[in-house]
């Protein structure tokens, strides 16, 4: 009899120990709205039955406005989202993340054990709600230490915010700052669950002259926080080197010129886990301002793109560099692209991947894999890889550049077939500024697999070297 009570001591104790782990893994981060920012009249969320507030960022299309929220957590949570807008053809993109959602009249209820960045669509384009379930929130820096510059939760409204050596920047979740912020120098860091927002600003005159303006900086990292409404360009790199970018969320599209990231002159770049949504570029690689420093050694990674008028991928257009090398894309969803479909001959064309060489500049070994593109039935083209005579600033008939060795691997097309074509286009100026070295390998629209004799494979003069595989 003591024997048996024994053991059961034993098997309580390892359930009570089991227990305790599983609290301790499983948390949930919610950070409140400040007053004035919440916004509820179309959705409504909960997190394991909590609710959270919702923000609104602008919007010229799509019926406007449209909504975005964010949490921490760690184990296994439930999500329901309710809204008068939702039906039983709302989808969760992209679908990479594995969320099964349950639809029941105005609700919907899905899991997930790992961080996510959805949009939910219960209407297409028209006002989803993005929802960002992020990992928690570790190394959080004192807000008493000097090399710190701490916004607490709260509307605030710097005007500029100067950064340099050695400093971090910290927007603690529910912090709303109104302004910009330049860095310049050494092991400078930007980071929190706050948001840097920019919609007090008119067009191209805001506190600074980028929402987010990082020049001649080196050691640089920007993570998790959310920038929203800029009134330009909204995260610039200048004469950058050494640079991560992990987590950062952009809600745009409230204006066009609102490219998401433009990484000008900058090498040794990672960019990893973000998700951007803009009515202009997403990802735009420039050399600009007689700055010699190449573009070189950049990855993109893990990230969920969203462009309204432009381009996912614009490299090239400004090339003021000495090359263009070693980029590369890997695990990117394109949750949507451009509504503006217009002839690869036109000079403002739109595409998901535009390499574009200018002024007598080399672009070579660029690397594009596992791209998923998500098709509403509109036509897109895929890929234009044409060196190009850019006119802009002092610039207004330049040489055209050259393209080398770029490498394109298990892209796909799912969603709506409609009118979606997705032409490849390759073209070269002449024997100097020409296409060489153009390697495909499981290209895929719709389950069907794409050859060099498909009817959207167009391949022009001064294109040597053209290879596809199944």
């Amino acid at each position: 009899m003591k024997r048996n009570n024994f053991y059961c001591l034993i098997l309580l104790g390892f359930i009570l120990v089991l227990t305790i782990q599983s609290f301790a893994q499983e948390e949930l981060r919610i950070y409140s709205a400040p007053e004035g920012e919440a916004v509820s009249d179309l959705y409504a969320v909960t997190i394991n039955g909590k609710p959270i507030d919702i923000y609104a960022a602008q919007s010229e299309y799509f019926e406007g406005d449209y909504y975005f929220a964010s949490f921490d957590f760690s184990g296994k949570v439930e999500i329901q989202i309710t809204s008068k807008s939702m039906s039983d053809q709302a989808v969760i993109l992209p679908k990479s993340f594995g969320l099964q959602p349950d639809i029941n009249g105005n609700s919907m209820t899905f899991e997930a054990d790992k961080p996510f960045r959805v949009s939910i669509e219960p209407q297409n384009r028209i006002k989803p709600l993005l929802l960002f379930g992020n990992a928690l929130e570790t190394d959080i820096p004192d807000p008493n230490d000097s090399q710190v510059v701490y916004f607490g939760p709260g509307i605030h409204r710097p005007g500029k915010i100067s950064l340099t050596d050695n400093q971090t920047l910290y927007l603690a979740g529910g912090a709303v700052v109104k302004g910009s912020v330049q860095a310049s120098g050494k092991n400078i860091k930007i980071c929190g669950r706050g948001m840097l927002a920019g919609e007090e600003s008119p067009r191209f005159n805001g506190p600074g002259r980028f929402l987010l303006d990082c020049q001649n900086c080196e050691k640089l990292v920007v993570s998790d926080i959310i920038l929203r409404n800029p009134w330009s360009w909204t995260f610039v790199t200048w004469n950058c080197v050494d640079v991560l970018i992990d987590g950062v969320k952009i809600c745009g599209s409230r204006m066009i010129n609102d490219d998401a990231l433009d990484l000008v002159n900058t090498e040794n770049v990672i960019v990893r886990n973000c998700f951007f949504r803009t009515q202009d570029d997403s990802i735009a690689i420039k050399g600009l301002a007689n700055m010699t420093r190449p573009c070189q050694n950049i990855r993109i990674e893990n990230c969920q793109f969203w462009t309204d008028l432009a381009n996912i991928f614009r490299i090239g257009y400004e090339c003021e560099t000495s090359g263009m090398r070693d980029i590369y894309a890997k695990n990117i969803d394109v949750l949507h692209y451009s509504i503006n479909w217009r002839e690869p001959t036109q000079y403002w064309a739109n595409t998901i991947i535009w390499l574009q060489p200018n002024q007598d500049m080399l672009m070579e070994n660029c690397y594009f894999e596992k791209i998923t593109v998500y098709s509403d039935g509109s036509d897109m083209l895929m890929l234009m890889a044409k060196p190009m005579r850019c006119q802009y600033g002092e610039n207004q008939n330049p040489e055209p550049g050259a393209l080398r060795h770029c490498f394109f691997k298990d892209i796909q097309v799912v969603g709506n077939p409609g009118n979606f074509s997705g032409l490849i286009y390759l073209l070269g100026e002449n024997d100097k500024h020409n296409v060489e070295d153009m390697f495909f390998e499981g290209i895929n629209y719709f389950g069907r697999s794409i050859t060099q004799n498909d009817e959207c494979v167009q391949i022009g003069p001064y294109v040597q070297n053209v290879e596809f595989r199944p």
